[in-house]
């Protein structure tokens, strides 16, 4: 895609500098500087919120096979106490 943009002086000249020396196009230099900075930002933001590491909670309490009909007892008696309370 072609796209038109406007530098500083002073990056436009650091830029066909680092192209000249690596041998490429100003584009391809512009190129490689924009993908490295949006590598770099992915790289913080990864930083940033690392993944949150797996905790053994050890074997459960209940069979989680009738976890569902579970569920629906525990629903159960918080509406029955809370009707035995008056709310």
């Amino acid at each position: 895609m072609r796209v038109t943009i406007s530098l500083p002086d002073d990056l436009h000249r650091e830029l066909r500098a680092r192209a000249r020396a690596e041998g490429v196009s100003l584009s391809r230099a512009v190129e490689a500087c924009l993908r490295a900075g949006l590598a770099a930002r992915k790289d913080a933001a990864r930083r940033r919120n690392p993944p949150r590491p797996v905790l053994d909670l050890g074997r459960p309490r209940v069979n989680l096979d009738h976890a569902l009909r579970l569920a629906a007892e525990l629903e159960d008696e918080e509406i029955l106490r809370k009707m035995e309370a008056g709310k």
